[in-house]
C-alpha cells in the first residue's frame, strides 16, 4: 500500500526567528582587600584609632566570663535536672531503675531494664517530659536496655 503525499512537503524547511543570544555584561571587578590602601579598607568607627582598632579590655573580659559561664551550665545542669526531676517523680524503691545517659540536642536517653521499659513509656515519660519542658523546651525521650 502506497502513502499518500499530501503530508510530504517539498522545499526548504521554513525559517524560525531565534532570538539573538547576548552574553550577560561582566562583573565589576572587585580588587582583592590585601590589593587596597589602608585608607580604602572598611573600618569599625566605634572601635577605630590612629593605627587600627582598639581591645576593649571590659568588653574582653565580659565576653570570656560569659562564655565560661554558659560552658560550666551545659556541663553538667541538663543532667542534672533530669535527675532531679527523675528524684521526684520516681519513690526511692525504684529510682535505681532508672539512670540518665545523655541530655542533648533535646532528646534524653534513659537506661531502664527490660522488664520496665513499657511501663516507664507509658507512666514516666510523659511526666518527665512535663518537668523538663519549661527549662528545656520540647523533649524527645528515648529508653535504652541496660
Amino acid at each position: 500500500m502506497k502513502k499518500s503525499q499530501a503530508y510530504v512537503t517539498r522545499g526548504a524547511p521554513a525559517a524560525r526567528a531565534l532570538p539573538e543570544w547576548e552574553p550577560p555584561p561582566p562583573a565589576p571587578r572587585v580588587p582583592h582587600p590585601s590589593a587596597l590602601a589602608p585608607a580604602d579598607l572598611p573600618r569599625d568607627r566605634g572601635m577605630a584609632g590612629p593605627v587600627g582598632a582598639y581591645e576593649v579590655p571590659p568588653l574582653s573580659r565580659a565576653v570570656d566570663a560569659s562564655l565560661q559561664a554558659l560552658a560550666e551550665r551545659l556541663r553538667g545542669a541538663p543532667l542534672d535536672d533530669a535527675e532531679a526531676a527523675l528524684d521526684a517523680l520516681l519513690p526511692p524503691a525504684e529510682r535505681h531503675r532508672v539512670a540518665v545517659e545523655a541530655l542533648e540536642g533535646g532528646r534524653i536517653v534513659l537506661a531502664v531494664r527490660r522488664e520496665d521499659r513499657f511501663r516507664y513509656a507509658r507512666l514516666l515519660a510523659p511526666r518527665l517530659r512535663a518537668a523538663l519542658a519549661p527549662a528545656h523546651g520540647p523533649l524527645d525521650i528515648r529508653l535504652i536496655e541496660r
